[in-house]
């Protein structure tokens, strides 16, 4: 059997909304060499018997039904059945272009390349399930990198988390049995920091937007309550600053102020989510001076400029925070959740 060129990871729970979308998307492939991979996790609706129908109907489509066990799990069973070349992660309530298969696959094959990064639509939508807005987010650089692209681009690589826009040269992820954290938030970003960390040779960079990210789900996920997070909130960043200490550039200026901005990313994360759950006013002002002691947080929020955040909300918290004046972090952090 001829190896893909690509194979797509498809997690799928209680998705028969949105499946019809996907799997047609990836019909209408203008490049036809691919695999998809649905991997059915425990799901209680009509998936997997939607996900079965499209593979009768297409050899492309493979199936692996699993008891739940979230969505890490889900992508690693399927990253464990893959056969191809490169890797696309794509979940089932998003879709992509007709023709993102073959402008991924050509130019990886061109230029040898362990990593294709590419421009996303991200569609906004309402309670209805009507797109009301749509931007696009395009990686900050545009070409072909090689030597060791994520050191020497480290400050506008090692925070741009998101593995759907990426594809990623499978035998880079198997060279270090690379599989995604059991974590309910972050999951992305750690499975990324971990490849990264392997110093690919070879980056593409491609502004065409050619993934389209429902948001709505996003921004109630980071938006929601994580008690875990309370006592482990800075592992994605600790990850960032242990990739700096691997490739011994501890004392380069650029690698500790991007680690920092990551640190500070990590700390903003952990206040929107302890003003979203029941602690009182005293209870979240507590923990977030308990945490600013913390001398790696306390050294990010020094050395973190309050312009590098594009959000004017985190702008001014960061702010606040440099000024020690936390309590009206908090206070401004909760009037956004109510």
């Amino acid at each position: 059997m001829k190896t893909p060129g690509i194979s797509f990871v498809i997690p799928v729970y209680n998705m028969e909304r949105y499946l019809p979308r996907v799997i047609q998307c990836l019909k209408v492939q203008t490049m036809p060499g691919f695999e998809a991979i649905f991997v059915n996790d425990g799901s209680r609706d009509n998936s997997l018997a939607i996900c079965k129908r499209a593979a009768s109907e297409d050899p492309r489509f493979r199936i692996i039904d699993q008891p739940n066990k979230g969505v890490a799990k889900a992508r690693n069973a399927a990253l464990d059945a893959a056969r191809g070349e490169y890797v696309c992660f794509l979940d089932p309530d998003d879709w992509v272009e007709p023709d993102m298969a073959k402008v991924l696959y050509e130019a990886a094959k061109k230029e040898n390349a362990d990593i294709v990064m590419f421009g996303i639509y991200n569609d906004y939508y309402d309670k209805n399930g009507n797109c009301v807005k749509t931007l696009i987010d395009v990686p900050a650089l545009c070409g072909v990198y090689r030597g060791k692209p994520f050191q020497e681009h480290f400050d506008v690589l090692a925070s741009y988390y998101l593995v759907a826009t990426k594809m990623l040269r499978r035998a880079c992820i198997e060279a270090e049995h690379l599989r995604f954290p059991e974590r309910t938030l972050g999951e992305d970003g750690l499975f990324y920091v971990a490849f990264m960390r392997q110093n690919p040779s070879c980056l593409i960079a491609i502004q065409k937007p050619l993934y389209h990210y429902t948001f709505a789900r996003s921004a109630s996920l980071s938006n929601s309550w994580h008690p875990e997070r309370l006592q482990d909130n800075f592992y994605l960043s600790d990850a960032v600053w242990s990739v700096v200490e691997d490739w011994g550039l501890q004392d380069s200026e650029m690698h500790r102020k991007k680690a920092c901005y990551c640190t500070v990313r990590d700390l903003q994360l952990g206040i929107k989510n302890v003003c979203s759950g029941p602690l009182s006013a005293k209870e979240r002002t507590d923990w977030l001076q308990k945490t600013v002691k913390l001398p790696r947080v306390e050294n990010a929020i020094k050395n973190t400029a309050v312009k590098s955040f594009h959000s004017r909300n985190d702008r001014i918290k960061l702010l606040l925070l440099k000024l020690h004046q936390y309590r009206a972090v908090i206070w401004l952090s909760s009037q956004r959740h109510r």
